[in-house]
């Protein structure tokens, strides 16, 4: 398991706009700029070092219902941040072996990622980068 990086997703209307506006006034630099299967944007944007990294979605990415709607409720107040991984399935087996209650990756989401949650049952998310240009 090797979990070394984090980053914070913000789920945003134009993640063209947000990430251009995050280079122009930040200095940060548009990393990956992705479209996944089903048609949502993805933008990252990080500062040189690469040390960390905002991730862009589009707030449809969980399309309609309960999730999408706590999104666009949030929009302005909350990011989210993801901890990216090299091996997702190998990782989520790890932490379930190690007594993590972990929600297996959705087939068909448009990104690889799974949840867990910690001692608190906050969900977690988890990504792997290992397969996935989105993080430039």
């Amino acid at each position: 398991m090797n979990v070394e990086r984090l980053m914070m997703a913000y789920y945003v209307p134009d993640p063209g706009e947000a990430a251009d506006w995050y280079a122009e006034k930040l200095g940060l630099r548009i990393l990956a700029d992705q479209r996944s299967a089903e048609g949502v944007r993805f933008v990252t944007v990080g500062p040189p070092s690469g040390a960390w990294r905002i991730l862009f979605g589009d707030v449809t990415v969980h399309g309609e219902g309960e999730l999408a709607d706590r999104f666009r409720a949030e929009l302005g107040f909350a990011p989210h941040f993801l901890l990216a991984c090299d091996d997702l399935e190998r990782t989520l087996a790890e932490l379930e072996s190690r007594g993590v209650a972990v929600d297996q990756p959705e087939p068909g989401a448009p990104l690889p990622m799974g949840h867990f949650r910690d001692l608190h049952g906050n969900a977690v998310t988890l990504v792997d980068e290992a397969g996935l240009r989105v993080f430039g």
